[in-house]
């Protein structure tokens, strides 16, 4: 054989194993990983008596998929509890039920709320049912998730006082479901203020009124997987809301990527994340 077809088979064969060997890095290793990232926003129309208010976002559990087991479940409660935040939330999509599918959930929805069970925060935890959710039965999951502690939001605010302050946080429900975000709510509001909105669909925003102060989000997964130099693909949501703060068409947004995986396996330079954010007034 040419010395030359050796090489190009030895070269064929690293491509392999290298391809291979990533493969494996995104099915067993990243998915069991869970890190904590921080961050601190200035956001609008948000007073300054509000300065330092603590969130943690937490989104996509999908309870059962790749490396995401009761254990898990616990540890987000643990790691959470730990930074001691004012508020947490959690922004949609507990199941891994796909749209039409049948048969038996991958971890049952009261296996789910009950390892979330302990959660705590200085005003309360918050939640809002995702696409996947409601694919499978909102009203199980709400029911289960109250039956916790954790207040289930659909397109209702509710009110915290926090230092002589009115803080409201908005429950807007998932886009894909009517593909509009309701107001009703926010349109009996006296003070168009303080106002943290979350929702699951970052795409919800560009039909938000300004007047929010932030949107927190998820869905996105922050792609599931961030192919280096090409970067991360908008398979789910809007190109501008993949991860991370945003700001489009004046309008603030936080996404987070999420803890499980959908559709693929696989998580690839987006490990699961808590997100822990500190808010502070723009002006």
């Amino acid at each position: 054989m040419k010395k030359w077809i050796k090489r190009l088979l030895l070269f064929a064969a690293l491509i392999v194993v290298f391809v291979a060997a990533l493969v494996s890095y995104a099915y067993f290793i990243e998915p069991r990983r869970l890190i904590t990232t921080t961050s601190e926003i200035r956001i609008p129309n948000f007073d300054q008596a509000l300065n330092g208010l603590k969130v943690v976002a937490i989104s996509d559990i999908h309870g059962g998929s790749n490396h995401v087991q009761p254990e898990k479940l616990r540890e987000l409660v643990t790691i959470a509890n730990h930074h001691q935040p004012d508020i947490i939330v959690l922004l949609g999509d507990y199941v891994s039920q796909t749209e039409g599918m049948r048969g038996p959930l991958r971890m049952p929805v009261a296996v789910i709320a009950e390892n979330l069970k302990g959660f705590s925060a200085r005003y309360g935890v918050y939640a809002i049912i995702g696409n996947h959710d409601w694919w499978h039965d909102e009203s199980i999951i709400s029911a289960a998730f109250e039956g916790v502690g954790i207040k289930v939001l659909d397109n209702s605010i509710f009110r915290i006082d926090v230092n002589g302050r009115p803080l409201h946080i908005w429950g807007i429900e998932d886009y894909w479901k009517r593909r509009t975000v309701p107001t009703e709510a926010f349109n009996e509001l006296e003070v168009k203020k303080n106002i943290i909105a979350i929702t699951h669909n970052p795409d919800s925003l560009l039909n938000t009124p300004p007047e929010i102060s932030l949107m927190f989000a998820g869905h996105s997964h922050g792609g599931q997987v961030n192919f280096p130099i090409y970067g991360r693909i908008a398979f789910v949501n809007d190109q501008r809301f993949m991860y991370g703060p945003a700001v489009v068409e004046g309008k603030h947004v936080f996404i987070t990527s999420g803890v499980g995986t959908s559709v693929l396996p696989l998580r690839f330079r987006v490990p699961p994340e808590i997100a822990v954010v500190t808010l502070y007034a723009a002006e």
